[in-house]
């Protein structure tokens, strides 16, 4: 296997790098929420929309899958596949992104997840990362002079 991707800004939270097809969506809400992508290396990654699947924002996770992983994966349904996504997940480093509805991803970070069911949780220290991370650069773009009222 190879390192993780990393998502495009400004892409599709389920094709987030140029070059990758979907192999098998998994689920769906409006927009595919999981599914196997494999890009033109024929490297398979499994994405999974962690969070906000409905909302303005949603946080998005990715990990290399091996070809026995990806074909695994699509040979299960339902609770079976469900607790599969969530046992590959846990505990290995993730590639995450968080999306804007409109504009595609806008940030991305790497973490592991503490937990992945029954709600996933990042581990509390990349979660505080990730948020000051975001806040930093909303309190740079407030501090532009562009941007004074």
């Amino acid at each position: 296997m190879t390192e993780q991707i990393t998502p495009d800004l400004g892409a599709l939270p389920w094709k987030p790098q140029r070059g990758m097809k979907m192999v098998r969506e998994l689920n769906r809400w409006d927009v595919p929420t999981a599914g196997i992508l494999r890009n033109w290396r024929g490297h398979y990654q499994l994405f999974r929309c962690l969070d906000g699947a409905s909302g303005q924002y949603s946080v998005w996770a990715y990990i290399e899958l091996t070809r026995a992983e990806a074909r695994g994966l699509m040979a299960l349904e339902g609770e079976e596949l469900r607790q599969r996504q969530a046992e590959l997940m846990v505990g290995r480093t993730l590639s995450l992104a968080v999306a804007e509805e409109n504009a595609g991803i806008i940030h991305r970070f790497t973490g592991r997840l503490k937990q992945s069911e029954p709600e996933p949780r990042l581990d509390p220290a990349v979660g505080q990362r990730v948020q000051d991370e975001i806040e930093g650069e909303a309190s740079a773009l407030r501090g532009m002079p562009i941007f004074a009222c």
